[in-house]
């Protein structure tokens, strides 16, 4: 067993994590019935929604929502891989998240408005010990040829996370934080006092759109790349910490969180679905 096994900690059987303070990575190296049913128990709240999860309408229930995702999915005959990566993608993120509860997910998968992909953030959290927001960006995709390995690769999607957010809270676009409280007001357990205080920091973000104020570096961030590349070769700790450590120099953001996730192929995830659609009632 190389140093690199004996740093990992395994969460779920096939799911593996080297976890430090500012940065983890994560490796599903099988789709293990344990995650099976991780994705089968959440897949409702994740698309929809903390407070959907007990409604009882038949739009919500499982086969619905099953359905629902491969539409998504199969919004057209010309749908591109890297779709098709990004669904599941920031799937298995959520899933993750969910599973390592560090963060409460404040908005849900599902674009309410559209089929297509999300216009704002890709998920708001909400860290309960410190009562902070965060707001997380995912990138998923293949290792490029022009890279040279799956620690490049991952490295890659990372920097393209940090380009976008760098982008986007920097510009006075009020309409993103508009989507950011619907999302919340529409995801979250009503009554609760987490929401409140999570619409409220909502809505001092957009107040500081509106008055052109706003600045990435008043943000706390998590930088998601998920990386379906062969198990054979794995992305490296070192090469993730290195990212971290020069997104940090870069002084863009308020806090940094660095989540990198590998995983073989996005098919098997899809399958999956598909057959679970088949056979839910």
């Amino acid at each position: 067993m190389s140093d690199h096994d004996e740093e990992t900690v395994e969460i779920l059987p096939g799911v593996v994590k080297d976890e430090n303070q500012d940065y983890v990575l994560y490796y599903i190296e099988t789709l293990s019935d344990s995650l099976k049913n991780e994705i089968r128990n959440r897949l409702i709240e994740i698309c929809h929604g903390a407070d959907r999860v007990q409604s009882g309408s038949k739009i919500y229930s499982y086969k619905a929502t099953l359905e629902e995702f491969i539409s998504r999915y199969k919004t057209n005959n010309n749908i591109s891989e890297d779709r098709k990566k990004g669904m599941i993608g920031e799937l298995l993120v959520h899933v993750i998240l969910e599973i390592e509860g560090h963060f409460i997910t404040v908005s849900p998968f599902f674009n309410m408005e559209e089929r297509s992909f999300r216009k704002g953030f890709d998920i708001l959290l909400f860290e309960e010990d410190t009562g902070e927001l965060w707001i997380a960006e995912i990138k998923s995709g293949s290792k490029q040829k022009r890279q040279r390995n799956a620690s490049s690769a991952a490295v890659s999607l990372v920097n393209t996370a940090k380009n976008d957010l760098k982008t986007r809270l920097n510009e006075p676009n009020t309409s993103l934080w508009l989507n950011a409280i619907n999302a919340a007001k529409t995801s979250m357990s009503n009554g609760g006092t987490q929401k409140d205080a999570v619409v409220k920091l909502l809505e001092q973000c957009a107040d500081s759109a509106v008055d052109q104020t706003n600045s990435s570096n008043d943000y706390n961030v998590v930088l998601a790349g998920m990386l379906f590349h062969t198990m054979s070769e794995r992305m490296m700790r070192e090469k993730i910490a290195q990212k971290y450590d020069s997104v940090l120099q870069e002084k863009l953001f308020r806090k940094l969180f660095i989540i990198a996730i590998q995983k073989g192929t996005f098919e098997a995830v899809y399958d999956f679905l598909d057959g679970e659609a088949k056979n839910a009632v």
